[in-house]
């Protein structure tokens, strides 16, 4: 890309405190073969050496702005750089993870092929110190070179635990009239998970491709981890319900199916993180066949029982 031409993308990279990885994601854009993008970083209040490793680069590409009070969450972060956006798509990368260098490329095609689409995706892998797997969708349709997936698609899909998108391979495009404000800035967690599935009920379908277009760490430093919060909020007030102002009945039927599976997932990464640890101090060893026995029994609960649980 030259200094003065439009980018095509506008990658979007959200930081708190994530001095030692920073470098890694900033350099995985930076050596995509597709050239014509810009990078948005917002320095979301940081207070390690965050700053200090971004301003070692000097690309004209990359456009800086800062956030003087972090958070809540990632979503005000996301929104600004939504706002300071110059390119017809925008995409996203959390600043612990990184991209192939292909990726952008690939997306292009995707794009090119579906060009009436406001969000698309791909495949990722998925790594946990040594271990790599790749992500449960990419596993079951990699044969598969190129397809639509519709909101019913996406939710069943969802279902069956094979969410298609996550945020570091998500793409959407400017132009969507749901694009300001995607991420909503009233919760803490799950604010990623909404907003995809905000646009999929409003376009009611995404493109997505068979290849791997990035690699999500599970062990990075402020991770989600066994002591973070589920996210609970997504299910306060109207944020979530709000959206089948989209939907026709139809769609609305199965809407719910998936609400109340999010209720129930909750409600175990709750258990997970407030009743597990203590539990291994008394059961040991049968502490997770226990627990295993517990989300069974969660799934056959009412959901208007496990709301009482989650608030």
């Amino acid at each position: 890309m030259k200094e003065l031409e439009v980018p095509f993308f506008s990658v979007i990279v959200p930081v708190y405190n994530k001095g030692p990885h920073i470098k890694r994601s900033i350099n995985s854009i930076l050596n995509q073969s597709f050239r014509n993008f810009e990078i948005i970083i917002i320095n979301d209040g940081s207070t390690d050496n965050s700053l200090e490793e971004i301003l070692k680069f000097k690309d004209y590409r990359i456009r800086l702005f800062h956030r003087i009070k972090p958070g809540p969450g990632a979503s005000p972060a996301r929104n600004l750089g939504i706002s300071q956006a110059k390119g017809e798509w925008i995409a996203f990368l959390d600043a612990d993870d990184e991209w192939f260098p292909y990726h952008l490329e690939r997306a292009y095609e995707l794009i090119s092929h579906f060009p009436d689409v406001y969000i698309i995706s791909c495949g990722w892998q998925i790594k946990l110190k040594d271990q790599i797997a790749e992500n449960a969708f990419f596993k079951r349709y990699k044969k598969y070179k190129l397809m639509k997936i519709n909101l019913t698609f996406y939710l069943n899909s969802c279902l069956m635990r094979e969410a298609p998108i996550c945020t570091s391979v998500a793409l959407i495009k400017r132009s969507s009239p749901i694009c300001k404000d995607l991420f909503p800035q009233v919760i803490k967690r799950g604010e990623d998970l909404f907003a995809w599935l905000k646009m999929l009920c409003f376009h009611k379908e995404m493109a997505w491709s068979n290849y791997i277009g990035a690699i999500y760490h599970t062990d990075s430093v402020n991770m989600l981890t066994q002591k973070a919060p589920a996210p609970y909020e997504l299910f306060r007030g109207n944020l979530i319900n709000h959206l089948t102002i989209y939907l026709n009945e139809k769609e609305r039927i199965l809407f719910k199916k998936y609400i109340n599976y999010l209720k129930k997932e909750v409600l175990i990464i709750k258990l997970w993180v407030e009743i597990r640890e203590p539990m291994k101090k008394y059961l040991g060893m049968y502490t997770d066949i226990i627990f295993r026995v517990l989300i069974k029994l969660i799934k056959l609960i009412p959901t208007s029982i496990i709301v009482k649980f989650i608030k």
